[in-house]
């Protein structure tokens, strides 16, 4: 696994350019649909308690339902929910858009 792991960074290292700046896009989309509907669900459960996905129905539901829902509103195409989607990449680009700016 280490090995994999290794060869894995030692392959991004040796991008450049474009080729880089779409792996990192990449990346930042898998985690932003991947990893960030659990952190999400994980976070409303700590603070807010169960997430329930209709007032009128006070079932709970679990963080495959909050997945769901994450999913059908980028089907629909949720401004909110797109933003979450590609919020680590502006993340990444506001980072080194401002150490650009300040020649850090």
């Amino acid at each position: 696994m280490a090995k994999v792991i290794s060869k894995t960074k030692q392959a991004y290292q040796r991008q450049a350019g474009a080729g880089r700046e779409i792996a990192n896009l990449l990346l930042a989309l898998a985690f932003g649909l991947v990893l960030l509907p659990p952190l999400i669900w994980i976070g409303g459960r700590v603070v807010l308690g169960e997430y329930i996905r209709d007032p009128l129905n006070p079932e709970a539901g679990g963080p495959f339902a909050l997945w769901s829902d994450y999913l059908l509103a980028l089907a629909h195409g949720n401004l909110g929910y797109w933003l979450a989607l590609c919020g680590a990449y502006l993340v990444y680009l506001s980072v080194r858009l401002s150490r650009h700016f300040l020649k850090v």
